[in-house]
């Protein structure tokens, strides 16, 4: 049982979204696709014209003034428009799925125009979970930034908005766009300031681990280690270590991440403070002492991690703590116990307002597993087509997700066999 999710996942949002806007003849547009596709042409410095090159080169007919109309949100490219767009720009389909995606939540962008105002209100809503808020928040504030190219701050703020926006990306679970964000980042590395620098690689981390590519994932966070401990930013240092450490979780080797953890562990209780972050990382040790066969030690730290926060009001952490607890009572061989934990893990990861999807998947993960065991053909059933509608809802990858994924090929693979 290894160490899967630290970070945060897209929690969907309760408020009133608005749809797609319509063009002409009530056809479907979207202004932040045709925003997205002008940064991506500017990013490439191409001009409508070579995109339109490019684009017959790749045998898709996308002429100079029908990318204009896209980009000024007049119209919607086609799927095979789009599937063009992005082999021009080497990106995703997805990234333009996400990008439409995003746009529900367009109505909900504030009209402040105070740069730091908006960076300060992003960051509440971050803190309360309301992610798809918080992510247009912080785009209004690149907004705000990008309108006034003349001031000595301008070139910092841009950044600071981009990385913001690429944090909240991610937690979303649009993990393509957060990536796209981060690289574009640290492309311009000569201007960066070494804090900067760091929120971005250590960003990227999360990214790559959650992609599932453990390598890239080490190799951002090493990187990010060393500038952090070469600038003096002991909490960044704390941080990147659990991630080194759920690194080698993941990859199997719980003894080598107990060190990390604990390197970790101890920065933190040294500067004192930051209780959700700790809250976390005891979870995350919990969980590797318990991988590692020390039952008591990993519960009384992964119970210690839920009560704090419970008592502090943090949900995904309280929700993770218990989905913890109920695995090791698995590993133990209490069923009950393990299955009432999976149901009070639900409860917490469950809300209008923000679902954390990926808890829920895994929560469905263990009892469907656990139905397997016993033979309980009902309850598979259920906790299998509970599986299913969770996948379609992650983008992010850990073990439980690539197992169920290799369970469906197989399936599928055995019954085409006998057809």
């Amino acid at each position: 049982m290894g160490q899967r999710i630290v970070e945060g996942v897209a929690p969907g949002a309760g408020d009133e979204l608005s749809a797609e806007g319509t063009g002409d003849g009530g056809a479907p547009t979207s202004v932040k696709l045709g925003v997205y596709l002008r940064r991506l042409r500017e990013g490439y410095g191409y001009t409508l014209r070579k995109v339109e090159e490019r684009a017959q080169e790749l045998g898709e007919c996308i002429d100079n003034s029908q990318l204009s109309r896209f980009e000024k949100g007049k119209a919607l490219p086609s799927f095979e428009k789009l599937r063009a767009l992005a082999r021009i720009f080497n990106v995703s389909v997805q990234n333009f799925s996400d990008v439409l995606d995003l746009e529900r939540y367009e109505s909900l962008k504030p009209d402040e125009d105070d740069f730091d105002e908006l960076l300060r209100l992003g960051a509440a809503l971050v803190a309360r979970g309301d992610h798809g808020r918080a992510f247009v928040t912080f785009e209004r504030a690149l907004e705000v930034a990008e309108s006034r190219p003349g001031a000595a701050d301008t070139f910092e703020k841009i950044v600071e908005a981009r990385w913001r926006m690429a944090t909240a990306l991610r937690v979303m679970g649009k993990l393509s766009l957060a990536e796209h964000e981060l690289r574009s980042i640290l492309k311009d590395l000569g201007r960066l300031t070494v804090r900067t620098r760091i929120k971005a690689l250590l960003q990227l981390s999360y990214v790559y681990r959650e992609m599932s590519d453990r390598y890239l994932a080490a190799v951002m966070a090493r990187e990010c280690l060393d500038l952090a401990a070469a600038d003096g930013d002991r909490r960044t240092q704390a941080s990147v270590l659990n991630t080194l450490a759920n690194i080698h979780q993941d990859e199997g080797d719980p003894e080598r991440a107990l060190t990390y953890y604990a390197r970790s562990l101890e920065i933190l209780e040294d500067i004192g403070g930051h209780e959700e972050m700790r809250a976390t990382l005891l979870t995350n040790l919990g969980g590797c002492l318990v991988a590692a066969r020390r039952y008591e030690e990993g519960l009384a730290r992964i119970e210690e991690a839920h009560r704090r926060a419970r008592e502090l009001g943090f949900r995904r952490v309280a929700a993770l703590s218990r989905t913890r607890w109920s695995e090791a009572q698995m590993e133990r061989g209490d069923h009950t116990a393990a299955l009432a934990g999976f149901a009070e893990s639900d409860g917490l990861a469950s809300r209008n307002d923000g679902s954390y999807h990926d808890i829920l998947f895994l929560n469905a993960y263990h009892r469907w597993e656990l139905a397997r065991r016993e033979g309980n053909a009902t309850r598979e059933r259920v906790s299998f087509g509970r599986l299913r509608h969770l996948r379609s809802l992650l983008e992010r990858r850990f073990p439980e997700v690539d197992e169920f994924d290799q369970h469906i090929e197989r399936t599928r693979r055995r019954h085409g066999h006998q057809a």
